[in-house]
C-alpha cells in the first residue's frame, strides 16, 4: 500500500487566536466611539455655548472615532493623526470606506508625529486611551500640549482621558470577559520614582489560544495636578476635571460632572477638558 504523501494530510484547524483580528478586538474591548462623540459634543456645547464642527483625534489608530464623528452630523469633519500608516490603512478599509463617500470625504488621516501637525485648526482636539502617556519627560509633554494649543481655533477645547487610583501603580493583571474572548490588561512593571510603567494587552480565547502582547505600552503615569499645571503652562486658560455618576449598584451611568472633591479609589478612569 503506498505511503500517503505529506501534501495529502489535512491541515490542522486554525486556532481562534489565529483567526482573530487584533484591531477589531481592541476596538471591542477598549473603545466607545459613539459614547465619546456624545460626551465631546455635550461638553464643548456646555463650555462654549455652541456645537463643535471640526475634530482632531491624535494617536487615532484605526480612526474609528474620526469616522463616528463625521458620521454623527452632516457638517462635521475629522482629522486623524498617527505614526502607524498600517493601522490607519486598516481603519480606512474597515471604517471609513464602508461609511460611504460623504463620510469618507470629511475624514482626513495624516501619518506624522502629533507634535508636528498644526493645521488645519480645529474646534476640538482629543487624545484618548492614555496615548499621550508616551511622552515621559515633562518637556516632551509640554511641547505636545503647546502644539495642541496652537492647533485649536480661538474657542477650541482639548479633551483627554486619564487613569488613576491606588491600583494604577500596582503590577498585575485585570481580565474582562467579552464572551468570545477575554481582554487582559497587564501592568507588568512600575517605577515608583519615575512613574514609568510598562503595560500589555493580551487576548485569550475559549479554545486555549491567545494573542500574547497584542499591544505593548511604555508609558509614564501622569497625575492630575501635573496635567493641569502643564496644560496651563502650555497656554490653556482653564482645565476641567470630570467624574462619572454611578447608580445604586455603583455602576457607571455614562453621565459626567465636575466634582469639588473626589475620594481616591482602587482604580478610576475619567476625562479632562482644557479651554484654549
Amino acid at each position: 500500500m503506498p505511503r500517503s504523501s505529506a501534501a495529502s494530510k489535512p491541515k490542522p484547524a486554525r486556532t481562534l487566536a489565529q483567526q482573530a483580528d487584533r484591531h477589531a478586538l481592541y476596538e471591542r474591548a477598549v473603545q466607545d466611539p459613539e459614547g465619546d462623540v456624545k460626551f465631546f459634543a455635550r461638553t464643548y456645547r456646555k463650555i462654549r455655548g455652541h456645537d463643535p464642527i471640526s475634530m482632531r483625534e491624535d494617536f487615532c489608530g484605526t480612526a474609528a472615532l474620526c469616522c463616528e464623528w463625521a458620521r454623527s452630523a452632516p457638517d462635521r469633519t475629522a482629522l486623524g493623526v498617527d505614526l502607524s500608516q498600517d493601522t490607519m490603512n486598516w481603519g480606512l478599509e474597515h471604517h471609513i470606506v464602508p461609511a460611504g463617500r460623504d463620510v469618507a470625504s470629511r475624514v482626513t488621516l495624516i501619518c506624522d508625529d502629533v507634535r508636528a501637525v498644526k493645521r488645519p485648526k480645529v474646534d476640538l482636539t482629543c487624545a484618548l486611551n492614555f496615548s499621550y502617556y508616551c511622552f515621559k519627560q515633562r518637556a516632551e509633554l509640554l511641547e505636545y500640549f503647546t502644539s495642541v494649543h496652537a492647533g485649536l481655533n480661538r474657542d477650541g477645547v482639548f479633551l483627554l482621558d486619564m487613569l488613576g487610583g491606588t491600583e494604577a501603580i500596582l503590577e498585575g493583571n485585570t481580565d474582562n470577559d467579552h464572551g468570545d474572548f477575554i481582554y487582559r490588561w497587564e501592568q507588568a512593571k512600575f517605577d515608583a520614582f519615575s512613574h514609568d510603567f510598562q503595560c500589555f494587552i493580551h487576548f485569550l480565547f475559549p479554545d486555549g489560544s491567545k494573542i500574547y502582547r497584542a499591544f505593548s505600552y511604555d508609558w509614564r503615569l501622569w497625575m492630575a495636578p501635573e496635567l493641569r499645571d502643564l496644560l496651563l503652562e502650555a497656554g490653556f486658560s482653564k482645565v476641567h476635571f470630570y467624574w462619572e455618576k454611578t447608580d445604586a449598584k455603583g455602576e457607571g451611568t455614562g453621565v459626567f460632572y465636575e466634582p469639588d472633591y473626589v475620594e481616591n479609589q482602587e482604580i478610576w478612569w475619567t476625562y479632562l477638558a482644557a479651554e484654549r
